[in-house]
């Protein structure tokens, strides 16, 4: 059989955790994909994941906060991050 290949690995920019003092910890996933940038932005406590910003290949770009999933308008990473740090202050 053939080698066929899959999609190619996204490049990733940047990808980091943050643990924070009080046991929590915040995800940095940021990467060039080949339908645009590739991201998840997650605030987790208790191994629970409180909120998250996310491009998932089937549902597209998702804002899921308490385990309530809905659509975001991705703009830009510069509104992407105002807009989890917005949310993350209401938690």
């Amino acid at each position: 059989m053939p080698y066929m290949p899959g999609p190619a690995p996204p490049d990733f920019v940047l990808e980091q955790r943050c643990l924070l003092p009080d046991g929590a910890s915040i995800e940095i996933r940021l990467a060039r994909g080949a339908r645009g940038p590739a991201y998840r932005l997650a605030y987790l406590r208790g191994g629970e994941c409180l909120l998250s910003y996310e491009r998932r290949a089937a549902q597209g770009d998702l804002r899921v906060l308490r385990g309530r999933a809905a659509p975001y308008a991705f703009r830009s990473v510069e509104q992407l991050r105002y807009d989890f740090e917005r949310d993350l202050e209401t938690l």
